[in-house]
């Protein structure tokens, strides 16, 4: 479970992001209150996969094995695209 949880944390948190920003603009429509707290869901929900994708590069290097590696460069690909869609979520927020 935990190898599964560390392949795919990356698309987790942007699923967090995701549901956060819709319930956030739903609760609170357009207000400064929505633009906050969206700002801070996407700060948040991007430095916990940036430092995800860190940890994957980092592992990488280290890794003693095939398996190991590919495991390693699959976290790191799919926290770097999560980051892109969190970014790309929450910037029109955040801008408008």
């Amino acid at each position: 479970m935990r190898a599964w949880s560390y392949l795919l944390g990356g698309l987790l948190i942007w699923t967090v992001h995701f549901f956060g920003d819709y319930i956030i603009s739903s609760i609170f429509l357009t207000s400064l209150t929505s633009r906050v707290l969206t700002g801070l869901l996407t700060i948040l929900c991007l430095a916990a996969s940036v430092l995800l994708a860190l940890a994957a590069w980092r592992n990488k290097a280290t890794a003693p094995d095939l398996f190991r590696r590919w495991m390693d460069w699959t976290a790191f690909l799919a926290a770097a695209i999560a980051s892109v869609g969190i970014l790309w979520q929450g910037l029109p927020a955040i801008l408008i």
